[in-house]
C-alpha cells in the first residue's frame, strides 16, 4: 500500500513552525496635515509570512461596518444578543436616512433582522411584561429596559412594533422603581439610572412624561453611581428637563474630573467591574461619549473619546456585544453632531519614500473603507518603515470631513521565540460510554450512546462564559429535554470538584459554592 500527493504546478510548499502576532496603531488625519507612523520589525521573524495592512476609513460610517457585521452574525440568541443584533443597525440606518445618505446593503438586510428579532422578543416576554436572559429566567429590570430601548428605537426608525408589548414592558419597569434602592449593591443604582433613561426616551416618543422626581432623587445620591451610571442619569435628566442645566453641569463636571487623558485619547475606568449590567471600561467610555454628544456637543473630551474608542477595536469590532453595540450607537450620534458626513477632500499615502496610494472622498464614497497591504518580506529590517498620510483639497473641494486610519502589522515569530500563553481558563474533555462511565473509551460502534464530561478550571471569576464543545464526527446530540428521550440519559449537570490546594480560610466559601444549584453557573444549553 502507498500514499501520494501531487502538488499543484509541481510546487510543494514547506512551512516553518511559527506563530502570528499582531500589533496595531490608529489615528486621524486633519485637513492640511501630514502624519507619520513608524513601523519597526522585530529582530527575529519569519520573512516569508505576514503583512503590513493600512485601513483608511473616510468616516465613522465606514469604520463601524465590521462592528455592525459582527453583531448581526453573532451565533448565540439570549435576550441581550437578540436586541444587540438589530439595535445599532437600526440607529445607524435612521442616522444615515436623516442625512439623505443611502446604504443599500443595510436597507436590504435590516427588515429581516428586525422582524426576526421582534418575533423572538414577543415570544419570550414574560407574563409580568419583563424579560430575563432566557425564557426560564426571572424578569430583570436592566435587561427589560434594554429590550424596551431597542423596541422604541426600531419604532422610531419606521418599523412596525407591537405597542402592547412596549406598554407591558414600561409597566414592569415602573413597578421595578417602586422597590427600595439597595445602596450596598452598586449595580442596583446604575440599573435604576438606566431604567429612568429608557423610560424617559420611551415616553418622549409617545407623548408621555418620564419619572423626573425619581431621577432628581437619584441625582441627590449620585455618589453611589459609577461613571456610566452618571451618564445614564444625565441623559435621563436631559430628555425630561433639558433647560435645567445645574444638575446636568454637575454630572458633566464629575465625568470630566474622572476622565483619563493620554496620547491615545480620553477614556473612563470604573473602580470595579459591574458584571450585573455587563459593563466594561470600553462600554463606560462609549456611554459617556453618547451623553457628552447629546448634552454638551462642544466638550473638549469628545474628540479624545472618539479616538480612544476607535483605537480600542479588535479586528474592526469591540470585545463584547455590549461594547460593540454602545460604541456604534455613541459614534453614530457623534457622526450626526460633527457633520463629518459632508466629506469632500483628497488624500495621499506613502511608504518609505514612495507613493502608496492617493484618492478623494465625497459623500458618495465615505462609507467605503480603503485597504492597502504589503508583505513583511518587502519591508525594511534594519530601520523603521515610515508610513506618511496627508490630507488636502483640490479645486472646488471644501476640505470638510475626517480621515481615520488603522495600521496592523502581522508577523510570525520562529517557534523557539514563542512563549507559553494562558487565556485564564483550562478545559479538559473526556468521553465514555453511558453504560460504562468509569472505563476509558477505546472504540465506538453505530448506536452507542456516549457521555461527555468537561472539566473546567478557572483560577479567577468568569462572567458571561460560553463553553462550546464540538460533536465528534458521525455523532448526534441527544436532546434530554424531549419527552421521547429515555430517562436513562441524564440532562446537563454540574458537579463541583474540591481542590486539594484550597487554603483553610476558603473552606466555608467552598462549602457555600457546592450548595448552589448548577444553573447558577450555566443557565442555558443549546444543541446544534
Amino acid at each position: 500500500l502507498s500514499d501520494a500527493a501531487k502538488p499543484t504546478l509541481g510546487i510543494l510548499p514547506v512551512y516553518h513552525y511559527s506563530t502570528p502576532e499582531v500589533v496595531a496603531t490608529s489615528g486621524q488625519v486633519q485637513d492640511k496635515e501630514q502624519r507619520i507612523e513608524v513601523v519597526q520589525l522585530p529582530e527575529k521573524l519569519d520573512t516569508s509570512q505576514g503583512e503590513l495592512t493600512l485601513k483608511l476609513e473616510p468616516s465613522l460610517a465606514a469604520g463601524m461596518r465590521d462592528g455592525l457585521s459582527y453583531l448581526k452574525t453573532y451565533p448565540y440568541d439570549c435576550i441581550e444578543q437578540t436586541v444587540s443584533r438589530f439595535l445599532p443597525n437600526v440607529i445607524t440606518y435612521r442616522a444615515l436616512r436623516s442625512l439623505n445618505l443611502r446604504n443599500a446593503e443595510l436597507e436590504a438586510e435590516l427588515p429581516q433582522y428586525v422582524s426576526a428579532g421582534l418575533q423572538r422578543l414577543y415570544a419570550l416576554q414574560h407574563y409580568d411584561g419583563g424579560w430575563g436572559w432566557w425564557v426560564s429566567d426571572e424578569s430583570d429590570p436592566y435587561l427589560t429596559a434594554y429590550v424596551l430601548f431597542g423596541l422604541n428605537e426600531a419604532q422610531r426608525a419606521g418599523f412596525t412594533v407591537d405597542s402592547s408589548v412596549m406598554v407591558r414592558a414600561a409597566s414592569f419597569l415602573e413597578k421595578s422603581l417602586n422597590q427600595p434602592l439597595d445602596v450596598k449593591q452598586g449595580y442596583a443604582a446604575n440599573s435604576r439610572a438606566y431604567v429612568l433613561y429608557v423610560l424617559a426616551e420611551y415616553y418622549a416618543a409617545h407623548q408621555g412624561k418620564g419619572d423626573l422626581s425619581r431621577a432628581v432623587a437619584l441625582y441627590e445620591r449620585r455618589d453611589i453611581l459609577d461613571n456610566y451610571g452618571k451618564a445614564y442619569l444625565g441623559m435621563a435628566l436631559y430628555t425630561m428637563a433639558p433647560q435645567e442645566r445645574t444638575r446636568l453641569d454637575t454630572l458633566l463636571s464629575d465625568l470630566a474630573t474622572s476622565a483619563i487623558r493620554s496620547a491615545t485619547g480620553a477614556h473612563w475606568e470604573e473602580k470595579q467591574v459591574d458584571h450585573w449590567t455587563m459593563n466594561t471600561d470600553v462600554r463606560s467610555t462609549a456611554i459617556i461619549l453618547q451623553a457628552l454628544v447629546r448634552i454638551k456637543p462642544d466638550s473638549p473630551l469628545i474628540p479624545g473619546a472618539v479616538r480612544w474608542l476607535m483605537a480600542a477595536r479588535q479586528q474592526g469590532r469591540w470585545g463584547t456585544t455590549q461594547e460593540t453595540a454602545w460604541s456604534v450607537m455613541a459614534l453614530t450620534d457623534y457622526m450626526i453632531a460633527s457633520g463629518e458626513l459632508k466629506a469632500d477632500y483628497s488624500y495621499r499615502i506613502g511608504l518609505n519614500g514612495r507613493l502608496w496610494d492617493k484618492g478623494s472622498v465625497t459623500a458618495d464614497t465615505l462609507q467605503e473603507p480603503r485597504v492597502l497591504q504589503v508583505a513583511v518580506g518587502e519591508l525594511l529590517r534594519d530601520v523603521g518603515n515610515q508610513i506618511w498620510l496627508e490630507r488636502g483639497t483640490t479645486s472646488g473641494q471644501t476640505g470638510q470631513g475626517r480621515l481615520y486610519y488603522s495600521a496592523y502589522l502581522r508577523y510570525f515569530l520562529p517557534v523557539e521565540e514563542v512563549k507559553a500563553l494562558s487565556r485564564g481558563i483550562i478545559i479538559n474533555r473526556q468521553y465514555s460510554l453511558v453504560e460504562k462511565p468509569t472505563e476509558k473509551l477505546e472504540r465506538v460502534r453505530v448506536g452507542d450512546v456516549i457521555q461527555v464530561k468537561l472539566t473546567i478550571v478557572a483560577p479567577n471569576d468568569l462572567h458571561y462564559l460560553v463553553v462550546e464543545d464540538p460533536l465528534p464526527a458521525g455523532c448526534e446530540a441527544i436532546d434530554t429535554s424531549l419527552k421521547t428521550t429515555s430517562a436513562a440519559y441524564q440532562p446537563p449537570a454540574i458537579e463541583p470538584v474540591k481542590s486539594k490546594a484550597t487554603p483553610e480560610p476558603a473552606k466555608a466559601e467552598t462549602a457555600k459554592w457546592e450548595r448552589l444549584p448548577y444553573w447558577w453557573y450555566f443557565r442555558h444549553s443549546e444543541l446544534r
